[in-house]
């Protein structure tokens, strides 16, 4: 009975298991070939990054406007303190000839320099490295935190001006 079992088990594994013995070919692709050059989205991949839509002009004007502002009112005291006597209605050293260039009297600031004003008063009050030439009375007066505040409202007043957030004013102004 070994004997049997023995070659039974030697003629199965010669036989090759008992299956067919033929190769297997692998069956050709039949899926048409796709006649475009576009590859198919894969919609397991997130979609493209689109660019971010442009800023709204008016709100960027705004924002630039609330930082003028906001740097304006941390400033004015200075203003008020160092300028406001020559160059605003009412003060002390004010003539008609000094408001006509810059006048503080109401913000923005009005004169024919009022659009250039902040690069003016960066020179006359020597945040540029010039030497001060104002206040006419107290030259180089204007310095340390008060300089900083000025040179700040300077830096705002001009980002404004090049955003266009002035363009209401010049032909007021000049």
């Amino acid at each position: 009975m070994k004997i049997c079992f023995l070659l039974a088990t030697i003629t199965f594994a010669a036989c090759g298991g008992g299956g067919s013995t033929k190769p297997t070919t692998p069956i050709a692709n039949t899926d048409p070939i796709p006649m475009t050059d576009s590859p198919k989205p894969d919609p397991m991949k997130e979609p493209a990054p689109t660019d971010p839509p442009a800023p709204d002009p008016a709100k960027v004007k705004a924002e630039l406007l609330a930082t003028e502002m906001a740097a304006y009112e941390k400033a004015k005291p200075v203003f008020e303190a160092n300028c406001a006597r020559c160059h605003s209605k009412g003060g002390k050293l004010t003539s008609d000839k000094k408001r006509e260039h810059f006048d503080m009297t109401t913000y923005p600031f009005g004169g024919h320099h009022a659009m250039e004003l902040g690069g003016m008063i960066r020179k006359v009050l020597g945040v540029d490295g010039s030497k001060p030439t104002m206040p006419a009375d107290k030259k180089g007066a204007v310095k340390g935190d008060d300089l900083a505040l000025i040179a700040k409202w300077a830096d705002a007043f001009d980002a404004s001006h090049a955003g266009g957030a002035h363009e209401h004013h010049e032909d007021h102004q000049h």
